[in-house]
């Protein structure tokens, strides 16, 4: 499994979580999405991450990213979190990224019915000029049944390797990382002279694909009448200088919290 991450960048594990986790999962994850986003109008968000809240982040136009915490799967997981021994995909994270590895941040997202696809890109850059092992991972479930027609995620094969715009003066970590005007698409990147195939597929709640941070993708087009749901958690390898490493993840200092206070205060007066 690990070597096959390595090659590939990623790894697919079918039903990997059982009903009653995602069960748990739900009862935890919906009501809070629903209380950001009744608190947030969708049309006070932009897009990109410096363009939402701590909370809430509108990755492209119907895209949402709802933060969670920690704590929230205290109830799940008890004190020991998404590192716990009875995470069902611990092992897989703990051969990629070490035995030391710890959580970064978890979440919820979801695309709206008519939300277009995503632009190509990373989650977090490469740190060095040289390719080193996975610094990040992401690990996507399936909460449901995410149909091709609802737009599940895509992955360029292999592409981990090759978007480092450290070793490539074409490639820009702007680009890379955000929904800009510029695009890199898979054919923009060549390994060993090969342009990297693309794999997208159906997943049954419960799926799970683990990839690594650099790896280049992205949510397909929601052509379906109702929500994609889809939680995720990440996790990273520490290193040295880890304070420098940029969070591109959720940028934004305002919070929904404050914004609600602000608001009141503004009435109120």
């Amino acid at each position: 499994m690990k070597r096959l991450f390595f090659k590939d960048g990623f790894v697919f594990l079918p039903k990997l979580v059982d009903q009653e986790l995602l069960s748990r999962f739900d009862s935890i994850m919906r009501p809070k999405v629903n209380r950001i986003l009744d608190a947030v109008e969708e049309k006070e968000l932009g897009i990109g991450s410096i363009n939402g809240y701590r909370e809430v982040v509108q990755r492209s136009p119907k895209r949402f990213d709802i933060r969670f915490e920690e704590q929230d799967f205290e109830s799940i997981w008890g004190a020991g979190g998404s590192v716990s021994d009875a995470v069902p995909w611990i092992k897989i994270v703990r051969e990629v990224l070490g035995e030391e590895c710890r959580p970064s941040f978890s979440g919820v997202v979801f695309s709206r019915p008519g939300a277009p696809a995503q632009q190509w890109h990373i989650d977090s850059p490469h740190e060095s000029e040289s390719f080193n092992p996975p610094h990040a991972l992401n690990v996507f479930v399936a909460l449901e049944d995410i149909s091709e027609k609802a737009g599940p995620p895509e992955v360029a094969v292999g592409s981990h390797v090759i978007t480092n715009h450290l070793s490539n003066e074409h490639l820009n970590s702007k680009h890379l990382l955000y929904q800009t005007s510029l695009e890199i698409i898979p054919s923009y990147l060549t390994k060993a002279g090969e342009i990297p195939k693309t794999r997208k597929s159906s997943m049954s709640a419960g799926d799970c694909l683990i990839f690594d941070d650099r790896i280049l993708h992205r949510g397909l087009a929601n052509h379906s009448g109702s929500d994609r749901w889809m939680a995720y958690f990440s996790y990273m390898r520490p290193r040295p200088n880890l304070s420098r490493v940029c969070d591109t993840h959720f940028e934004s200092n305002t919070s929904v919290s404050f914004t609600l206070i602000s608001m009141f205060n503004l009435n109120f007066n």
